[in-house]
């Protein structure tokens, strides 16, 4: 899933409920300060909390992913990740209690785990794993995507050309993007179907 920042404050918010409600857990202006406008992010989770949620990677000092109402976002591509299922949260931005969460199945399977993240070196490796698979899957234009189509080698072995290196590599995954292990420049993935067109 990928949404685009539309706007960066409670202030900006069209919602009254959300700026009634949302005031004490976005009191810090630290806490968006990372939010750009204009700007793409991919989706790592989705809650719902009397509005829903979405936890996306910002500038913030900490390297886990925050969570922001949808209404801060355009949704530009709905699709969810093949990574995601659906389990439960103990944090929420507003209340105490469990809530649902759509996220990828370590997080899905521990209703601490976003607590976790803060404190437990293994659980930031996991999210660094799922950034790096999330970033590829789909679309996404925050990468340093090549002007130039990777070249395929051979189609019965998956295997790409890279023009800007000459470098060779086998693709393995199904993800709409690839890189070249080389110059880590970006491609379409060649060998899906519509891979870079937003659905």
């Amino acid at each position: 899933m990928l949404v685009k920042c539309k706007i960066e404050s409670l202030e900006e918010s069209s919602n009254d409920w959300i700026k009634t409600n949302l005031q004490d857990c976005f009191h810090l202006r630290s806490y968006y300060d990372g939010l750009q406008l204009g700007e793409y992010y991919v989706v790592h989770a989705i809650q719902y909390s009397y509005i829903p949620f979405v936890y996306v990677y910002t500038e913030s000092f900490w390297d886990v992913p925050d969570p922001f109402p949808l209404e801060f976002f355009e949704v530009v591509d709905p699709r969810l990740s093949k990574h995601f299922r659906l389990g439960t949260i103990k944090y929420s931005p507003i209340r105490t209690g469990l809530d649902s969460i759509i996220s990828f199945k370590e997080w899905a399977d521990n209703p601490d785990f976003y607590e976790d993240l803060y404190y437990k070196a293994k659980y930031t490796k996991v999210t660094k794993s799922y950034r790096k698979k999330l970033g590829l899957e789909f679309f996404n234009p925050n990468l340093n995507i090549s002007g130039e189509s990777a070249m395929i080698l051979d189609p019965k072995m998956s295997w790409l050309f890279c023009p800007a290196c000459t470098e060779s590599w086998e693709v393995k995954t199904d993800n709409e993007m690839t890189a070249c292990p080389s110059c880590r420049l970006y491609y379409f993935n060649p060998f899906i179907k519509n891979a870079g067109e937003e659905s």
